[in-house]
């Protein structure tokens, strides 16, 4: 496993549990901030990163007691959420921009998770269960590796970490709630938009997921209507006093941000993976599972007893260079389950094949490593199953290609765009006059509209348009 976090873990271990040092937090941070830029992806947008830094920053400033230099960053991930880690990391996902109407409700849901990370709260609530929660060592993968094979490849497969995806208890929530409203306050925001934000949100997650909120419908969060009932109890005694935005139109702040995912991350349709930015697709087997991660793509069987990753090796090396280093670096003590390492042929280009077998549970497996130059680049295939999934494995491999004309230009991004309405338009006149490809009723909702309300002449509207995408060079 990766020696970071292990002994980050075992030389704060008193700290946390004695001295409870901030020490602990910023070591955290640090490593998961790693991990969300690696999975999720930073939002290269510097001025609309700017924008958000400035109001966390306003933020921050009227902390009485503030732990961390604090960082604020939007990252590319199409669900609704902004959420902080340890140590001061602040991030707002590009799916929860479209939704907001104000700079009041992007510095409430900030102030949030602002008091989140201040009062330490993955801290406290990893007290306890720390050691089983972050010295987890990945074991066998999707249950048909034993150890040793696994350790072979030391793979491309990415685990989940606990305290990424972990959530808040109800008491933290709770008073995240309640502390952030005050500090919004103090920061000069509107404390009554989070009540907005958190009603247009749970109806956009309503829409989406087509089932109606309930007490338990958000497992890490209260339910919507207690929480807002809550805020308003709060700001019936609260004292505010309104100060000037940072922006003076806060849709245009937004304006052409990234809706959905992005085609720079590659694209699934069925079962064909399509990366128009490093040119390359494959196909892989009917009816596999695919996941895409930023640093490789993998399709499992669906009942998880064959694997196969694609990611990108060292250009620099040749495939038999490439092989021959990954042999070297092999513990010796898996040499007897090599069964091949030679050049291979693949489409009248060298390749290079290393491939293993291991008996796991009276199962024979089958392992390969396959290294193949494509154009200016070199892949690298993993593929891991059961001996009689062999050929599904190397059909998969013999199908990786560069991209056709007309698939390059099949790609489309959708950006979140701000128009003006017209005189006693509703949103289904003025979707079919801009061309908006987002669904009426859910932009009537991010709107604040119904879908048969008439708008005012040059009213602002949010919609989503759909653009050809061109590979950044």
């Amino acid at each position: 496993m990766k020696r970071s976090v292990f002994f980050i873990v075992m030389m704060l271990y008193p700290l946390l549990f004695f001295a409870q040092s901030i020490l602990l937090d910023q070591a955290l941070g640090e490593e998961n901030a790693a991990m969300v830029e690696a999975q999720m992806g930073i939002y290269i947008d510097e001025e609309k990163t700017e924008y958000l830094r400035k109001v966390g920053n306003r933020l921050v400033s009227q902390l009485e007691e503030p732990l961390f230099e604090y960082q604020f960053h939007i990252v590319t991930d199409m669900s609704p959420n902004a959420f902080a880690l340890p140590g001061g990391y602040l991030y707002v996902t590009t799916g929860l921009l479209p939704i907001l109407e104000s700079e009041d409700e992007l510095a409430c849901i900030v102030a949030h998770e602002i008091i989140h990370s201040n009062n330490r709260h993955s801290v406290q609530q990893l007290k306890k269960s720390i050691l089983p929660s972050l010295l987890e060592v990945p074991g066998n993968l999707l249950g048909v590796l034993n150890e040793d094979l696994g350790a072979i490849f030391n793979a491309p497969i990415q685990t989940s970490n606990a305290l990424l995806l972990s959530s808040y208890s109800r008491k933290y929530e709770t008073e995240a709630d309640e502390e952030g409203i005050q500090l919004a306050a103090k920061a000069g925001y509107n404390p009554d938009a989070m009540i907005k934000a958190l009603s247009r949100l749970s109806k956009t997650v309503e829409f989406a997921t087509g089932n109606e909120e309930q007490k338990s419908y958000f497992s890490d969060h209260p339910y919507t209507p207690d929480r807002t009932e809550a805020i308003e109890q709060q700001l019936a005694v609260l004292d505010w006093q309104q100060k000037a935005p940072i922006s003076k139109n806060f849709l245009y702040a937004f304006d052409s941000v990234l809706f959905g995912n992005s085609p720079n991350k590659g694209v699934i349709r069925e079962n064909q993976f399509l990366h128009p930015d490093l040119d390359f697709t494959i196909q892989f087997p009917k009816d596999w599972n695919i996941d895409n991660q930023p640093s490789n793509v993998g399709a499992y069987h669906p009942d998880q007893q064959a694997a196969v990753f694609v990611s990108i090796d060292d250009p620099e090396l040749s495939p038999e260079q490439a092989g021959q280093k990954f042999i070297e670096n092999m513990d010796s003590e898996y040499e007897s389950k090599m069964t091949d390492a030679n050049p291979y042929n693949f489409k009248g280009k060298d390749g290079y094949l290393v491939s293993f077998t291991d008996e796991v549970e009276a199962v024979t497996m089958f392992a390969y490593i396959l290294w193949i130059p494509l154009e200016d680049k070199l892949f690298k295939l993993i593929g891991i199953a059961p001996i009689e999934y062999k050929p599904s494995l190397e059909k998969t491999a013999s199908s990786l290609r560069v991209l056709t004309k007309e698939e390059k230009r099949s790609f489309k991004i959708n950006l979140l765009r701000i128009v003006k309405a017209r005189n006693s338009e509703t949103i289904k006149t003025l979707s079919a006059r801009v061309g908006n490809i987002l669904n009426e009723e859910l932009t009537a909702i991010i709107n604040d509209k119904t879908e048969d309300e008439k708008s005012k002449k040059d009213e602002l509207v949010k919609v989503v348009l759909s653009y050809h995408y061109s590979p950044k060079q």
